[in-house]
């Protein structure tokens, strides 16, 4: 079965949620055509990605009864989409998480992930507490996953969740210039040696002394580049179909000829 993809990258307002839900609602209202199955938002995309929103994180988290999942679980089921919801600030009890949701065409949230690494060069980790599970979510069109930015840097990770079942991984990202090069090469890494879909949300625009080169992609899982766009706001548009997972991984048997049992256990540690 066909997924239709629509990933919206655009110029986050710094610490303004309202003006971000705005503009995500404009853009949907203007360019979305009705023919999506799943559309993607970049990370932290209703705050930005800062030290300074690190340092002050409990002013920006919102629990899951926050307005801003409220205005996602209203969009998933306006536009009759799944929503991949890039990531915000949640809140939940006395920790915070840069949570990623997966929402589907009822409005509802079926997936949640919470940001595994966190990038301790900008202080993230004082903000957020590292997510802990690795899920894979089912949906009307088959597995998937998602994952965070400074996640694509650890193929441990993906292997795991393509080893649950995951035939597409999402990645929502702020990756920031002059980082274009690593962003291609691992994202098409990740898809090559995985066998699956990588399809990756990237903001564009500035915020303080960065600057964002958006080049939101969808790759096949022979890594080749499906779509891909440029650094100017909109949407990156592109098909995908999991038997092409299926298809793949029976010409190059990449799964089968694995043998873990000479793999050592302090590898990973």
């Amino acid at each position: 079965m066909n997924m239709n993809i629509a990933i919206l990258q655009f110029d986050l307002a710094y610490a303004d949620k309202e003006k971000n839900i705005e503009t995500v609602e404009r853009i949907f209202k203007e360019k979305l055509t009705g023919d999506e199955d799943i559309v993607v938002l970049p990370e932290t995309w209703n705050t930005a990605y800062s030290t300074e929103i690190f340092h002050n994180i409990n002013k920006f988290a919102e629990t899951k009864e926050g307005h801003t999942i409220a205005k996602m679980k209203e969009w998933a089921k306006k536009y009759n989409i799944w929503l991949v919801g890039g990531s915000i600030p949640v809140k939940e009890g006395e920790k915070t998480y840069n949570k990623s949701l997966l929402i589907n065409r009822s409005g509802e949230i079926v997936g949640e992930y919470d940001k595994m690494h966190l990038y301790s060069a900008m202080d993230e980790h004082i903000a957020f507490h590292n997510g802990e599970k690795m899920p894979v979510f089912n949906t009307e069109f088959g597995d998937i996953s998602t994952i965070t930015c400074y996640d694509i840097r650890y193929p441990e990770l993906i292997r795991t969740i393509s080893l649950r079942g995951a035939k597409a991984i999402f990645v929502v990202a702020n990756f920031p210039n002059p980082k274009l090069n690593h962003w291609r090469i691992l994202l098409q890494a990740r898809a090559i040696e995985n066998q699956c879909y990588i399809v990756a949300c990237n903001r564009v625009g500035a915020a303080g002394e960065c600057s964002y080169f958006g080049h939101s992609m969808i790759i096949s899982p022979w890594g080749e580049v499906v779509s891909e766009g440029d650094d100017k706001e909109g949407f990156v548009k592109g098909g995908i179909n999991f038997e092409e997972v299926d298809k793949v991984r029976k010409i190059i048997p990449v799964y089968s000829d694995r043998v873990p049992k000479y793999y050592p256990d302090d590898i990973l540690k």
